[in-house]
């Protein structure tokens, strides 16, 4: 039986909460179990489990939901949502039994959170089971969107009719759009916006900026929308505007998505799994975020985030081939990731690995050399690490 840790950690009295009718599954901030009731050991544990192994919430729930989830952790999305998330429902096969259930998640605590999963059950011919969760942010399907837009990289915005891009993504509309997408989800007050975009306004001229280029902004990505029927995108809410994500696909959603995931899975050792995502991700990341606007400050964090994210992605995909013996597509991440952090050491070392792993020694020498001179020039000082601690790094990692 897996026990508590602490009777403290249970929401209730624990002979109630063991006779529950429905299945109560208590996880720590990581998603390590900490208890099951007698419904949930009944729903989700093998027959043969061995007391004494320690499950997370991953093991018994998350894995089971497939694409759903992709990869992504229930407790961590619920800890960053701070809610409840709605209801899911998943199949489950245990042996000669196969059932389903629906599962609830939400927080206990605030100092030192505990994640609750209420189970109930469910039936497995319920086509529910695909319901795209809310919390996912914008659309996971492109086609099923009325909006697609793509942000890393050349920007591209495309519509039910078509392309939506023109030389308006260069002009004020255009900045606005591009800056309610950088503030995506956060509502931004006219002020904000103003401060941001057009720093050299007055107040009240800023607010009148405001005004005209919301109108100019729905009109051109709702060009049907009737006169005085609420817009879909760009949403008055709490005194100034939010870009509502629910009926759009926004590539840096999708990618963060993946990524997440993938490094999740990579974290894990499940590295088919990890490589699935990873892969996906990097198929997104066309260029930074927002790139034909490299100088405006207020993308810069962001678009300094992703890149970095893109870099863990790069380095997680390039461990899993070297790990498979794919040195070939190994090298073609690192050599992608330099571009990101040029004059990152580790970078460069993971590059003069594979080179070394790959026999080409002569090409390792030369990166070595090239590296070493870009730092001397730059900041007038040489990399931490030479040909001899990567070799030495190697033979380790052989045995």
């Amino acid at each position: 039986m897996v026990s508590v840790l602490n009777a403290a950690d249970l929401p209730a009295p624990a002979q109630l909460v063991e006779q529950f009718m429905y299945g109560l599954l208590l996880a720590d901030r990581d998603g390590r179990v900490l208890y099951l009731n007698h419904k949930a050991r009944q729903l989700l544990l093998p027959a043969s489990a061995e007391s004494s192994r320690r499950w997370s919430c991953c093991d018994l729930i998350c894995n089971r939901l497939g694409p759903m989830m992709d990869g992504a952790c229930l407790a961590e999305q619920a800890l960053e949502a701070e809610t409840e998330l709605p209801e899911i429902r998943f199949d489950i096969e245990r042996e000669r039994n196969k059932t389903a259930a629906w599962v609830m998640v939400s927080t206990l605590g605030t100092d030192n959170p505990r994640v609750v999963f209420h189970l109930r059950p469910g039936s497995r011919g319920d086509r529910r089971r695909r319901v795209e969760p809310q919390w996912a942010g914008s659309m996971s399907s492109p086609e099923r969107a009325d909006l697609q837009i793509s942000t890393l990289g050349e920007l591209e915005v495309e519509g039910k009719q078509g392309p939506v891009n023109g030389d308006w993504l260069e002009q004020r509309p255009g900045q606005l759009f591009k800056y309610l997408i950088c503030e995506r989800r956060r509502v931004v007050t006219s002020e904000q916006v103003a401060e941001a975009l057009w720093p050299d306004a007055g107040i009240e001229e800023g607010r009148s900026r405001m005004r005209y280029n919301v109108h100019a902004l729905r009109e051109r990505l709702e060009p049907e929308r009737k006169h005085r029927s609420p817009a879909r995108f760009v949403v008055a809410r709490r005194g100034g505007y939010v870009f509502d994500t629910s009926g759009a696909w926004i590539d840096v959603d999708v990618f963060e998505r993946e990524a997440e995931a993938g490094l999740a899975a990579f974290r894990r050792t499940r590295h088919e799994q990890a490589a699935e995502h990873l892969s996906s991700a990097l198929r997104l990341y066309k260029g930074d975020f927002l790139a034909d606007d490299p100088y405006a400050e207020w993308a810069m964090e962001e678009q300094e985030r992703l890149r970095n994210l893109a870099g863990q992605v790069l380095r997680a995909q390039a461990r899993i081939d070297i790990e498979l013996g794919r040195l070939e597509a190994a090298a073609g991440h690192v050599l992608r990731l330099t571009e990101l952090e040029p004059f990152d050491g580790d970078v460069q070392q993971l590059l003069i690995e594979i080179c070394l792993r790959r026999g080409r020694r002569s090409e390792a020498h030369r990166r070595y050399l090239r590296f070493k001179n870009r730092m001397v020039s730059t900041f007038e000082t040489e990399p931490d690490f030479g040909l001899s601690d990567v070799e030495r790094q190697i033979a380790k990692m052989r045995g």
